[in-house]
């Protein structure tokens, strides 16, 4: 319906030169798209939520795991590269994701 659609619209998010839908879990353009797991989405949500600060790994252990002590920052680090490549390849942009030392993970969205 009309209604569905305008609400999944509203989801969108848009920035200077890409758009994300959640919906579809996909960073686009006119010309280029990648997406995402589901996974990699929940960690590419959480850095556009955190903006305009850094966000720990155990802040993003937390919050895309639900932070089970088994899980190891292996596993975020693993997606994060896995997330960083397709970036990179699909959409051309280089270091959309970046890692501060004893700060944690930001978005660069200039760059978006």
């Amino acid at each position: 319906s009309l209604e569905q659609i305008q609400t999944q619209n509203s989801k969108k998010l848009k920035f200077k030169k890409f758009t994300y839908d959640p919906g579809i879990r996909a960073l686009y353009n006119d010309n280029l798209r990648v997406r995402f797991t589901e996974k990699e989405s929940q960690i590419f949500m959480c850095l556009i939520d955190n903006s305009n600060t850094q966000i720990s790994k155990k802040n993003l252990l937390k919050k895309v795991w639900s932070y089970n002590e088994d899980i190891d920052t292996h596993t975020l680090e693993t997606h994060i590269y896995s997330l960083r490549k397709k970036i990179e390849k699909k959409l051309k942009l280089k270091n959309l994701i970046i890692f501060l030392d004893n700060k944690g993970y930001f978005l660069n969205k200039k760059i978006l």
